[in-house]
């Protein structure tokens, strides 16, 4: 009988961190800042003074965001890419939430009022997407059904799980096509929710969405960048 032994897993997950971080110093680099601008911004929160409402319902719904994309962070930078990719989905989800609340008093309503059945029956995200601009819709459906291939135990998640020589990885790994494709969803999940956090602070914030909005316009550029290098990989 083989003797579980957590040190060993420990041990791996250290070993990969440092290959990460040595092979990926740029992007780590990149997150890191993001991180701390949403920390940043966070500190900028004036008091929110409509007791439960719309703006307490956007504050949760990015906090909740935020301790998402920071723990999906601190996967992907240890080799557990789709678990990290869970996480970074569950972001997009609260993103999305939070933008119907805007617009659509019933979704607010159900929240507020913690209906959660009515809320299982009749209010599914891909029904919030389409209530979005049509070119934003597509694109969040594009991206979010890519994530729930890999979310869900489908085939693409599955083969995650195999080395190149088909034995079985347990544990943390590195893989550098597994690796950008969790960072690059992680990037398109983390550039949506600064103007979520802004809309809650201004114009108390205005200092800091002026000092980190060109940081977040980095996003982009890099997550095309990224894309160009997943769309030529050879396995």
């Amino acid at each position: 009988m083989t003797i579980f032994n957590p040190e060993s897993i420990l041990k791996v997950e250290s070993e990969i961190s440092e290959i990460i971080s040595s092979e990926h110093a740029r992007e780590i680099t990149l997150c890191e800042q993001l991180i701390n601008s949403y920390l940043d911004g966070f500190r900028a929160l004036p008091p929110i003074s409509d007791s439960i409402g719309l703006t307490t319902v956007l504050l949760l719904l990015t906090t909740r965001g935020f301790n998402s994309l920071w723990t999906s962070f601190n996967l992907f930078r240890k080799g557990y890419y789709s678990q990290s990719i869970i996480l970074t989905r569950c972001a997009l989800e609260d993103w999305l939430t939070g933008e119907d609340c805007r617009t659509n008093p019933e979704t607010l309503d159900l929240l507020l009022e913690g209906k959660d059945e009515f809320w299982k029956r009749e209010f599914k995200f891909h029904q919030m997407a389409k209530r979005l601009p049509e070119q934003i819709a597509d694109s969040w459906k594009s991206i979010y059904d890519s994530m729930s291939s890999i979310a869900h135990p489908r085939t693409p998640s599955l083969t995650m799980l195999f080395t190149p020589s088909k034995d079985i990885r347990l544990g943390a790994y590195y893989d550098k096509y597994h690796f950008l494709k969790a960072y690059q969803v992680w990037l398109i999940a983390v550039s949506l929710l600064p103007e979520a956090l802004y809309s809650l602070t201004e114009p108390e914030a205005e200092d800091w969405w002026q000092r980190y909005s060109p940081l977040y316009d980095k996003t982009l550029p890099e997550i095309e960048r990224v894309k160009t290098q997943l769309d030529k990989w050879k396995p």
